[in-house]
């Protein structure tokens, strides 16, 4: 699939009723599902995100509307230099 703007926002129905419950108890949640897109009733909540490997809190801000997910749950490992012992 291309990348485009017109395609539809993705959230699901069980997302979405979790969005609601927490929200009014002002807790945080669990999120497998990256391709989920963030919208308004989401600013403010606290969400760990799964990378696969372990969980990213993440506080939804404004800036963060219309991305997605995955976007703030980095899934690779950054690499670094090795100490080289001179002998």
């Amino acid at each position: 699939m291309s990348r485009s703007s017109w395609k539809p926002l993705f959230l699901s129905m069980e997302f979405a009723n979790q969005i609601k419950d927490k929200k009014k108890r002002n807790d945080f949640f669990f999120a497998y599902n990256r391709a989920t897109v963030l919208t308004k009733p989401m600013v403010g909540m606290s969400i760990n995100i799964y990378n696969g490997c372990r969980f990213f809190n993440v506080v939804v801000s404004t800036d963060m509307l219309g991305h997605r997910l995955g976007e703030f749950a980095v899934t690779r490992k950054k690499p670094l230099a090795k100490k080289i012992n001179k002998k």
